[in-house]
């Protein structure tokens, strides 16, 4: 006769949760106010925090915002010339490309098009019909406004075989985020550029990439160079075992997820399967200020309620 697998103890609150809870709320006004956390308002704070309607809500709600990174502008500006200045650097001292080593990738690329080609080219991860708003031309913008990166050098997928065909011999592929993998790979095979991985070096490299994603691309794409610059490893997804989340000494992972389903149901939020937790079950609570990944919580992005008020824009 089969056992039943041991029922999930119900999510509780701590002996101070209250305490935290206001700790916490209060800690995420101040980082709005002071412009840290710019880009979001304090009004749209209050309406998010009205979602949850308990004090055990308020709790939980809580534990997600004291774990939740978010990247203001300034701070992916930062990402983006620790993937100049060092990322890129290292990686082509440890693997040389054809053009050998690139110790200033900088003055590389604001190399005047009159003058020299680089023969490197960065390549904003988008596809054909994506709109101005999609986050690799954002990250394409922010190369351009603030590192003086001349436009010349930052080319589109569609551009890739072409400008390899002129010369071109390393391709850097920048985005900001990679969680599974899938959206690159999809790239990939609408625009057949894994003949170009064999030919040329090809690096791809988000701001941040969680463990989960690069893996995959690694095996999918063998020849492709995968180098985010902020890695994140299993602990950050929120539900895991490894994750810090909550560990309150009362819950427990499975706890907070069961409770987290029914959250989700109560309030009418209609996603099933690993995509409750964020596309690919990856969990997370980690965003730019110019977007939020679908790999993050639903409950932090989700627009297609009547009964949710997003704290986050997709």
């Amino acid at each position: 006769m089969s056992v039943p697998p041991p029922a999930v103890p119900a999510f509780a609150m701590p002996h101070n949760g209250l305490t935290y809870t206001e700790e916490v709320l209060e800690r995420c006004r101040g980082l709005i106010q002071c412009g840290i956390w710019a880009g979001l308002h304090v009004s749209r704070f209050r309406r998010w925090l009205t979602n949850f309607r308990t004090d055990l809500e308020r709790y939980f709600a809580a534990c997600i915002l004291d774990n939740l990174i978010y990247r203001s502008e300034q701070q992916t500006v930062s990402l983006i010339r620790q993937l100049l200045q060092r990322t890129l650097v290292d990686l082509t001292r440890q693997d040389p490309t054809p053009l050998g080593a690139l110790p200033d990738w900088l003055t590389l690329l604001r190399t005047d098009p009159r003058g020299a080609d680089p023969r490197l080219r960065l390549v904003a991860v988008v596809q054909r019909d994506d709109p101005p708003t999609k986050s690799a031309y954002v990250i394409a913008r922010h190369m351009k406004r603030y590192l003086r990166i001349h436009e010349s050098w930052i080319i589109t997928p569609w551009g890739v075989k072409e400008s390899a065909a002129k010369g071109t011999q390393v391709f850097v592929y920048i985005d900001d985020f990679l969680g599974t993998g899938d959206q690159f790979s999809e790239i990939t095979r609408i625009e057949t550029l894994e003949r170009t991985f064999d030919a040329t070096y090809s690096v791809y490299a988000p701001l941040a990439g969680h463990v989960r994603g690069v893996a995959a691309l690694r095996t999918s794409h063998p020849r492709l160079k995968v180098a985010p610059v902020e890695v994140l490893t299993e602990d950050y997804s929120l539900f895991s075992p490894e994750s810090p989340t909550f560990d309150d000494g009362v819950n427990t992972p499975k706890a907070a997820e069961s409770f987290y389903d029914a959250l989700l149901a109560a309030r009418g939020i209609t996603l099933y399967g690993c995509d409750r937790r964020g596309y690919g079950g990856l969990e997370l609570a980690y965003t730019f200020s110019h977007a939020v990944a679908d790999n993050c919580l639903p409950i932090l992005w989700y627009a297609h309620s009547t009964d949710w008020q997003p704290l986050l824009d997709r």
